[in-house]
C-alpha cells in the first residue's frame, strides 16, 4: 500500500507538503549550516585570538551575526510545521555564539580591550527575534497538515484499492502470459505438425509418382504379356491340332499292329517266344542272363528246378567254342600225368617224353583201349565234335592225377552242359505252354 502511495506521490497525483513549507525547510537548513560554520569559525578564532588583531575578529563576527539575523528573519517570515524545531536549534546556536563572545571578551592578549557591547546588543536582538519566532501561530499550518494527512489516508486507501486492482491485473497478466505460452507451444507444435504433414505430402507425392510410373510400366508389361499369351495360345492351338493329328495317326497304326499281332493271347505268345530266344542267345554268348532268365521264369511250371541256371546267371557260362579252344592245353596237362619217364630211364627217353607232351595226340588211334592214353583220345574226339557230355563222361575214366589236371575245365564244361540242357528244357516248356493256350 505504501509503495502504491509513493508511486502516486512520485507521479504527482498526491502532494503531501505545500510549496511554502518546502521553502521554509530549505531556509532553516541553510541557517543551520551557517550557524555550524559560525561555530567552527569561532572555535578557530578562540584558539588563534592571541596572535591576531581584535578589531578584525570583531568585524568578522559582526558580518557573521548580520548573516545570522537575515536567516532568522527569513525563518520567521517562512513559518511551517518544522519551525519550532528550527527555532530551538537557532537558540542553541545563539547561546553557543554568546559563549564564544564571552570567551573573547575575557581573553588575554596584546592590545586594547575589545568593546563587544554592540555585538552583544545585536545578539540580544537576535534572541528576541528567535523568541518572537517561537511564538508564531502554527495553528493554520497544523490544520493544513491535518488536512494533508487525511488526504494522505484517503490517498493511501485509494492506493490500496489501486494496489489490489494492480495485483488482480498482475494475476490476469500472469494468466494471459501463461495462456500466451500455451498458445505459443501449441503454435510451435502446429508448425511442427504442419512441417511433418508437408514432408509426408511431399513423400506421398513422390511415392504416388513412383507408383504411377510402376503402374504405367505394369500396364505396358500386361499389354505385352497379353499379346504374348495370345500368340502362345494360337501356337498351342496349332500344336494341339498337330498332336491330335499325330495321335490319330498313331491310333491308326496301332490298330494295324493289333490286327497284325492278334489279340492279347497272341501278343503274350510272341513275348514269351522272344524271351526264350533272348535267353538262348545270352547263354550261347557266355554273357550274364539275369534279365532274360527272369522273363522266361514267369512262364515256367512252378515245380521246375532251374537252380543251375540261377547260380550262373550273374556271371554267365563259357561258350562251347571257348571250351573247345581251351581243351588242347588241358589234354597236354592230362597226358603229362601218365607219360612221365621212369627215374632209371636214360636221357633219350626223357627227351622223347617231353616232346610227346608238347604235341597233342592226333589221329584215330586206339579208342577202344582201357589205358589212359585211349581215354584221352576218346576225350579229344568228343571235344572236337562239340560233344561236351561225352568228353566229361570219358574224363571219369582217367587216373586220379589226370582227373585232377582236367578238373577245372571239366567243371566249366559241366556247367555249360547243364545250362544248355535247362535252357532247352525251359524253352520247350514255354513253347508247350503257349501251344496249349493256342
Amino acid at each position: 500500500m505504501l509503495g502504491g502511495g509513493f508511486g502516486l506521490y512520485q507521479a504527482g497525483l498526491i502532494k503531501l507538503t505545500p510549496e511554502p513549507d518546502q521553502q521554509m525547510t530549505r531556509a532553516l537548513t541553510a541557517a543551520q549550516k551557517k550557524i555550524t560554520e559560525l561555530e567552527s569559525q569561532l572555535s578557530d578564532f578562540g584558539t588563534k585570538l592571541s596572535g591576531q588583531d581584535s578589531s578584525s575578529a570583531v568585524s568578522a563576527l559582526e558580518n557573521k551575526l548580520a548573516g545570522l539575523e537575515e536567516k532568522v528573519a527569513d525563518a520567521a517570515n517562512a513559518g511551517g510545521s518544522d519551525a519550532a524545531a528550527a527555532v530551538d536549534a537557532l537558540k542553541k546556536d545563539v547561546e553557543a555564539l554568546k559563549s564564544d563572545l564571552s570567551s573573547i571578551s575575557t581573553g588575554t592578549g596584546e592590545g586594547a580591550p575589545v568593546n563587544l557591547q554592540p555585538l552583544q546588543d545585536r545578539l540580544a536582538s537576535v534572541e528576541e527575534s528567535i523568541k518572537s519566532a517561537s511564538s508564531v501561530d502554527l495553528g493554520p499550518i497544523e490544520t493544513r497538515l491535518s488536512d494533508l494527512e487525511g488526504g494522505s489516508s484517503a490517498a493511501a486507501s485509494e492506493a490500496g484499492k489501486i494496489s489490489g486492482s494492480v495485483t488482480a491485473l498482475e494475476g490476469d497478466v500472469k494468466s494471459i502470459e501463461t495462456k500466451l505460452t500455451e498458445l505459443q507451444t501449441r503454435l510451435q507444435n502446429t508448425e511442427a505438425t504442419a512441417k511433418a504433414a508437408q514432408t509426408a505430402v511431399s513423400t506421398s507425392d513422390v511415392s504416388l509418382k513412383t507408383l504411377a510410373d510402376s503402374q504405367a510400366r505394369a500396364t505396358e508389361t500386361l499389354s505385352s504379356l497379353s499379346s504374348d499369351i495370345q500368340s502362345v495360345g494360337a501356337a498351342n492351338t496349332a500344336a494341339l491340332e498337330d498332336v491330335r493329328a499325330e495321335l490319330d495317326a498313331l491310333s491308326k497304326r496301332l490298330a494295324q499292329v493289333e490286327s497284325t499281332m492278334g489279340d492279347a493271347t497272341a501278343r503274350e505268345t510272341a513275348a514269351r517266344a522272344l524271351s526264350v530266344s533272348a535267353l538262348k542267345s545270352a547263354v550261347d554268348s557266355g554273357r550274364p542272363y539275369e534279365t532274360e532268365l527272369a522273363a522266361v521264369k514267369a512262364g515256367l511250371p512252378a515245380g521246375m528246378d532251374i537252380s543251375a541256371l540261377e547260380s550262373h546267371a550273374k556271371t554267365g557260362v563259357e561258350p562251347v567254342s571257348v571250351l573247345i579252344a581251351q581243351f588242347p592245353n588241358v589234354a597236354r596237362s592230362v597226358y603229362q600225368t601218365f607219360s612221365e619217364p621212369e627215374e632209371s630211364g636214360d636221357v633219350l627217353e626223357s627227351f622223347l617224353a617231353s616232346a610227346r607232351s608238347l604235341v597233342a595226340v592226333r589221329g584215330p588211334g586206339n579208342t577202344d583201349g582201357t589205358g589212359p592214353d585211349a581215354v584221352l583220345r576218346r576225350m579229344e574226339n568228343a571235344v572236337s565234335k562239340g560233344d561236351l557230355s561225352a568228353a566229361i563222361a570219358a574224363s571219369k575214366e582217367l587216373p586220379d592225377a589226370g582227373q585232377k589236371a582236367a578238373a577245372d575245365w571239366t567243371a566249366r564244361a559241366q556247367a555249360r552242359v547243364e545250362v544248355d540242357a535247362l535252357t532247352e528244357k525251359a524253352s520247350q516248356e514255354v513253347l508247350n505252354a503257349l501251344s496249349g493256350k493256342s
